[in-house]
């Protein structure tokens, strides 16, 4: 019987250290490091091929991230009746901005279409100041000529290599100023707050 001892000892080591992923905070932590895996932490650059090779989500993902590494406030939200809001960021500026992705092949284009779905909801939808459309593609004559009307940045593959795969801001790409820039981050859940309270 003690030769069994340090097997029993064993098994009630892992059957307890199994359970205790059942117990708060364990196993909503671990689901929210699975969650969060997909964004990767520190220094992010992406190359075109990359984001080419990535499915539509994933590059919602990545973008996500990228504004993250610019120091934007940016929640993933893309999803089936998204309302033309794949990232919700609050800028540094305690600016609302929606970020609308379209992962295209490269020689594909963004059409006006999807900018006017866009401007039909950044501002009533979502209480947004302005609107970004990041795509892997281009855009067409009449999407570039209605977006800046609208208040809607435009990034296309030229843009998106700058950003993801260069390292230059996004604010300066668009030239947006971003006053706020010292005042440190703004919290997503302030916009949620104030949306919820509107």
């Amino acid at each position: 019987m003690a030769e069994q001892w340090p097997v029993w000892t064993g098994i009630a080591l892992t059957v307890a250290a199994v359970m205790g992923l059942g117990l708060k905070p364990g196993w909503p932590a671990v689901r929210g490091w699975a969650g969060r895996s997909a964004l990767p932490a520190g220094p992010v650059r992406f190359s075109l091929a990359h984001l080419d090779a990535l499915d539509p989500k994933a590059f919602e993902l990545a973008v996500c991230s990228l504004l993250r590494r610019d120091g934007l406030s940016a929640e993933h939200v893309g999803r089936a009746g998204d309302k033309g809001a794949d990232v919700l960021v609050v800028d540094r500026s305690r600016r609302r901005v929606v970020v609308q992705c379209k992962r295209l092949r490269p020689d594909r284009r963004v059409g006006d279409q999807d900018v006017q779905r866009v401007n039909g909801t950044y501002r009533h939808d979502h209480g947004a100041q302005f609107a970004v459309i990041v795509t892997t593609g281009g855009f067409t004559a009449a999407a570039r000529a209605s977006g800046p009307r609208y208040g809607i940045h435009l990034v296309d593959r030229g843009g998106l290599e700058r950003w993801a795969d260069l390292g230059e801001p996004l604010y300066r790409i668009l030239r947006v100023p971003d006053e706020g820039a010292r005042r440190g981050r703004w919290a997503l859940g302030t916009w949620r707050r104030e949306k919820a309270a509107g």
